[in-house]
């Protein structure tokens, strides 16, 4: 996640797979970056908290954007 924990804690790091069926040389590895992206900004735009948007992201990150109305 872009916004949570310690980037230097090695809990923390980990490759995360592509999706399934991606092709590479473009386009979106993991279709949770765009999630965490958009969390980030609104985040540090301050429309969200940033607990709000760690407890969304990680009850269920497919649906997190719609809870918070950031779709």
């Amino acid at each position: 996640m872009q916004f949570g924990g310690d980037p230097n804690d090695e809990r923390n790091l980990w490759v995360e797979p592509a999706d399934p069926g991606h092709k590479s040389g473009g386009g979106i590895n993991n279709k949770k970056d765009p999630v965490e992206t958009k969390l980030r900004t609104a985040v540090c735009g301050g429309k969200v908290t940033l607990a709000a948007a760690q407890k969304a992201i990680a009850s269920d990150w497919t649906t997190a954007l719609a809870k918070l109305g950031l779709n």
